[in-house]
């Protein structure tokens, strides 16, 4: 089951990157993210759906206008039992190529 949470995690990672944003995931939330990812009777089919709603969701408005709007590095991990997404701006003048 980690393969399919890190096949995701990896397009994810890839999506952040063309906004400038690394993502580092702490090993207790892949194992939340397995968990409340799999059914049983459906298998990894709600992956998709749990990290639209705990990870993406989350993350879009740092994205358009708060901490990541410049880039920086998110990091998930699990608190009190639930996932948590930590963002930190990026601290690094962007350089302007002309």
């Amino acid at each position: 089951m980690l393969r399919v949470v890190d096949k995701f995690l990896i397009e994810l990672e890839a999506q952040l990157n063309e906004k400038h944003v690394s993502l580092n995931v702490e090993p207790d939330a892949r194992h939340w993210l397995a968990e409340h990812g799999f059914d049983p009777q459906m298998g990894a089919r709600p992956m998709a759906r749990v990290i639209q709603e705990q990870v993406k969701r989350p993350l879009a408005d740092e994205l358009l206008f708060g901490k990541l709007a410049a880039g920086g590095r998110v990091t998930l991990r699990v608190r009190d039992g639930k996932l948590r997404s930590e963002a930190e701006a990026s601290t690094q003048t962007p350089v302007l190529v002309e």
